[in-house]
């Protein structure tokens, strides 16, 4: 367990394309080539379903910027089709691969909230939903909140107060970034 708080679980693709092969090596070296102090994201998951581990999970990641602190980036090779238009290529491996990974997590970080980076992007109309005209970017190129409904992590289910999870889960967002419902800054995103 790392020895700093953390309460989000980012996804992540490489916004690669599925015809190609983009290493985990050659992650290393793009995000060096940004400057950064090695890989961004704490896992990456290969085509083949193998789960590496890219930066120690104790250690803030650069992945979704103004949301490092507080949580863990995974990556999936992929993210484009063959002719570099956003798509979700995820292999049948790496779905498998990604649903443990995330559900491990969770035993360790207990009440972790789950989202795509897209989801990060701001809320430019205020309405407390990220929606598709407000992302940023596609990544990771598939919709996080359908994908893991059952783990309750970023559901879009309904409370007894009539607020969506998914609401919660963008008003909590906000609240460790200072947005709407705190200092007023936005743009989780890199």
């Amino acid at each position: 367990m790392a020895c700093r708080e953390i309460d989000l679980i980012v996804i992540h693709c490489s916004a690669t394309r599925a015809d190609r092969c983009f290493t985990e090596h050659d992650l290393e070296a793009a995000h060096r080539r940004r400057g950064f102090n090695g890989c961004g994201y704490h896992f990456y998951i290969r085509k083949n379903g193998d789960i590496k581990t890219m930066r120690p999970v104790g250690r803030i990641g650069a992945h979704a910027r103004g949301c490092n602190a507080r949580s863990i980036g995974i990556c999936y090779e992929g993210g484009l089709d063959e002719k570099g238009r956003p798509a979700d290529t995820r292999t049948g491996w790496q779905r498998h691969s990604l649903r443990v990974l995330v559900r491990t997590l969770l035993l360790d970080y207990p009440g972790c909230r789950i989202c795509g980076h897209r989801d990060l992007s701001p809320d430019l109309n205020g309405n407390g939903e990220i929606e598709l005209e407000e992302w940023i970017k596609q990544c990771p190129c598939f919709e996080v909140a359908k994908e893991f409904n059952e783990f309750g992590a970023f559901a879009d289910r309904t409370d007894e107060t009539g607020s969506t999870e998914k609401h919660r889960v963008i008003r909590h967002i906000k609240e460790q970034k200072g947005g709407k419902y705190g200092r007023q800054e936005h743009s989780c995103c890199s």
